[in-house]
């Protein structure tokens, strides 16, 4: 076993230690019964979205519409990490947004803030509870409180059974709602993108060379295993010549920007930052890519994809909604090693 492995496990180790601590210190009796009818008096809610998580937040929006359409007379807030709430600015489900970084100075001075604010209901949709959620909700204290598979937690009065990793991520909000008396989601995802910004897009669009269309490309995903190469990048843009490529997401690999915008019909976009890559994609033909966050942003869309996925990726899980994506399964355990032709073949099935 080698230090980074042995380090994994410790670092596990020491997260389920501390949110046991936590537990013990911080699991208040939460003596509120809830009832169906209780629903009605609901006047301010808050989910928990604080991880920071773009495409997390992008699958939560079907709950904030659907929350807000069935509790009409309550406000919807959001606590939500600083990269994640740009995602919801211009959400009109959403009354209010208060961000807060997951460290323990930001949660206990928003926590404080929070119990000022009497909650009547707080939403956790997290499979597990940490030290630092356990210290949020002691000081938020809701009137009612949900959370999956939290039969022994005292301070949830709403909770339901859930397998996680059996289930798609909106089966999660189907079951949350359904435990709290509330009509079954509709699964579909909310991303509002400024007209503004899509204006910006189409007139740089309009600058680059003459073309059938644009596909946007997306190189990067959380793990290094799972982004593109640039030799991907360039074989499927030179396989597919009548369109412009256009690179999006945050360009964090700039020698791999250099070696894919080379190829002639391959263009960045001028900023990198992920309402842009949203504007570039809402205009587009075509996206792909290896990124969840991106896969779930284009079904909000409605965009046509490709997503790429490795055989030990969660594709059940976290797989785009509807039906306007193609599926390419990298079958080694890296996505830069999945041969470019599998690309340029769904590429072409998904222009036809």
């Amino acid at each position: 076993m080698g230090l980074r492995e042995l380090n994994r496990k410790r670092n596990i180790y020491l997260r389920h230690l501390k949110a046991k601590a936590g537990k013990c210190l911080f699991d208040f009796k939460n003596k509120n019964r809830f009832t169906p009818s209780k629903l009605k008096t609901f006047k301010k809610v808050l989910f928990l979205r604080n991880d920071n998580k773009i495409g997390d937040m992008i699958v939560s929006t079907m709950a904030f519409r659907e929350l807000k359409k069935q509790l009409p007379n309550a406000e919807i807030c959001v606590l939500a990490g600083p990269a994640s709430a740009k995602v919801i600015e211009n959400n009109r489900s959403v009354s209010r947004i208060f961000i807060c970084r997951n460290k323990f100075h930001d949660i206990l001075k928003t926590g404080l803030k929070l119990r000022k604010e009497h909650f009547d209901l707080y939403i956790d949709m997290d499979r597990e509870n940490t030290f630092l959620t356990h210290l949020l909700m002691f000081l938020i204290k809701p009137r009612f409180a949900f959370g999956f598979n939290k039969d022994n937690f005292k301070a949830y009065n709403i909770t339901c059974g859930l397998d996680f990793d059996a289930n798609h991520i909106t089966a999660w909000y189907a079951a949350a709602f359904k435990a709290l008396r509330l009509q079954k989601p509709e699964a579909r995802y909310d991303l509002f993108v400024p007209n503004s910004l899509k204006k910006e897009i189409q007139k740089f669009l309009s600058k680059l060379p003459t073309a059938k269309g644009f596909i946007a490309v997306n190189a990067f995903a959380s793990s290094k295993h799972k982004c593109l190469s640039a030799l991907q990048i360039r074989q499927t843009a030179q396989s597919l010549p009548q369109y412009n490529f256009i690179l999006i997401g945050p360009y964090t690999q700039a020698e791999l920007l250099k070696e894919a915008s080379a190829c002639k019909n391959v263009f960045a976009t001028p900023k990198g930052d992920i309402f842009t890559s949203f504007a570039v994609t809402a205009v587009t033909n075509l996206l792909i890519t290896p990124d969840t966050c991106f896969v779930h942003a284009a079904a909000a869309l409605g965009k046509k994809q490709i997503c790429i996925y490795r055989e030990t990726d969660e594709f059940l899980l976290w797989g785009p909604l509807g039906d306007k994506f193609l599926k390419v399964t990298a079958h080694s355990g890296d996505i830069s090693a999945l041969p470019a032709e599998e690309i340029i073949k769904a590429a072409l099935k998904a222009l036809s």
